[in-house]
């Protein structure tokens, strides 16, 4: 590690992230780069006695609400920790550094990119490295407190959308090795992770800059095989986070049908639109026919596939006839959960300047629909499943199933130790309220990896 002494460098540190999974995977970077060198994490809740003297903010900018909390939260910080140092990095480090250096208490304000990176943020915060830091292996050996492993692939976009800022403040898409990122899974899955969930800003355009293809990639993580300390393979899976729809190619699917027990049959695939001149005036590459296409092609290789979108609300133009098309889009798609935006308006966005402003009582009215909408569609796909087999990953008695659906499991069936991950037959029931609820039966032997005390 480092030569600088260790009793100066000592101390307490508070770790605070907004946004995406990338977000999340750059803040368990920076955790262990500080607790390889004796820092000690504490929470927001910790007593005035164990406060952080340092507290990293990650942050986001994707929304206008976003910036605000982050600002709204500093400020807290800083009047309940008035000693603490505060590093802000993320985003909106990227996209208004001046205002948020003028914060009280804020000590360093850090981007994205080299900003990021360990060794960048050591020395930007005071610390020195030695030779020793600069050879440890690129990535993180766990992710803390989790089951479930974010991977960031790649981070920037390529792509111009009208209403998002994130390009700019996190550059083109740059890959990381295939190489780099299998030996970073078998980290992952030996500290008893059981499912991994690749990220990044575009995943599907991993491997466009170094001359391959996400699912060459994929490929080659699913081939990661990991021994237990008795030398059997840990049974584990892959999980794709957020990818285009018409970035889903035949290589891609097929390796989804070949090996369901390695690769997640959920599949998020953001549409924001479901109408034409909408998804036209927000840049987006395709139209609501070569969306649905996908979609087709994909369920008919899959057996019962969940897909999961984002869709934004009230961009501005969006009529009532548009927004009626989304609908009928989205129920189209066969949607089994969708994450409902209403429009935001970010400077330094085509969008910003846009006029035809919808308004906001009328985003709220479409949002409420579409969640309204999303919630019955759920339903139905969970009783779809009723019979289906899948692997839950299990928090307590309840879990994530492959298709993204959450599951419980009784108690009684559970014999020893709760394992990490579980293979079940699905029993759908509704509950009192209408909701519909999945029941998991074991069918068989526990993951591997769950079997560790």
């Amino acid at each position: 590690m480092s030569h600088e002494d260790p009793s100066k460098t000592a101390g307490s540190v508070r770790f605070v992230t907004f946004g995406c999974k990338a977000n999340q995977y750059d803040t368990q970077v920076l955790r262990e780069a500080l607790l390889r060198r004796g820092l000690i994490e504490v929470s927001g809740s910790a007593k005035a006695a164990d406060q952080a003297d340092l507290v990293v903010v990650n942050t986001c900018t994707v929304t206008a609400e976003a910036g605000r909390k982050a600002r709204q939260l500093v400020r807290r910080i800083h009047r309940e920790t008035p000693d603490a140092k505060i590093a802000i990095t993320g985003c909106l480090a990227e996209s208004e550094p001046e205002v948020l250096a003028e914060l009280p208490g804020v000590e360093w304000v850090l981007g994205n990119g080299e900003a990021k990176a360990p060794v960048n943020f050591l020395r930007q915060i005071g610390h020195e490295v030695g030779p020793e830091e600069l050879g440890i292996p690129a990535g993180i050996t766990e992710f803390a407190g989790h089951k479930r492993a974010f991977l960031k692939i790649q981070d920037g976009c390529d792509k111009a959308c009208a209403f998002c800022i994130i390009p700019k403040v996190r550059g083109k898409s740059q890959s990381r090795s295939a190489d780099e990122l299998c030996a970073e899974v078998g980290r992952l899955v030996q500290a008893g992770h059981v499912e991994v969930v690749l990220c990044g800003i575009h995943i599907g355009h991993w491997g466009l800059d170094i001359g391959s293809t996400f699912a060459e990639l994929l490929r080659r993580l699913i081939e990661v095989k990991v021994l237990d300390e008795g030398g059997s393979p840990i049974e584990w899976r892959l999980r794709v986070s957020s990818i285009e729809a018409t970035e889903v190619d035949d290589p891609m699917v097929r390796l989804m049908a070949d090996r369901p027990d390695r690769i997640a049959s959920h599949l998020h695939m953001p549409m924001q639109s479901g109408s034409d001149p909408v998804l036209k005036a927000m840049n987006r590459w395709y139209t609501v026919s070569e969306y649905l296409a996908s979609c087709d092609r994909i369920r008919d290789r899959l057996d019962r596939p969940a897909f999961t979108a984002d869709i934004l609300v009230g961009f501005p133009g969006e009529t009532d006839a548009h927004f009626a098309e989304t609908l009928r889009t989205a129920e189209r798609a066969g949607f089994t959960k969708i994450h409902v935006f209403p429009f935001s308006a970010r400077p330094g966005t085509a969008a910003w300047d846009m006029k035809e402003r919808v308004a906001p009582e009328d985003s709220r009215a479409r949002r409420a629909a579409l969640s309204e909408a999303a919630s019955n569609w759920e339903n139905a796909f969970r009783l779809s499943l009723d019979g289906a087999q899948d692997r839950v990953v299990l928090e307590g008695f309840a879990g994530l199933s492959g298709r993204y659906q959450r599951v419980s499991v009784d108690p009684a069936d559970i014999e020893g130790v709760v394992p990490a991950a579980i293979d079940v037959r699905l029993r759908a029931h509704a509950s009192a309220d209408g909701v519909v609820k999945l029941q998991g039966v074991p069918t068989g032997s526990l993951a591997a990896a769950g079997q560790r005390p």
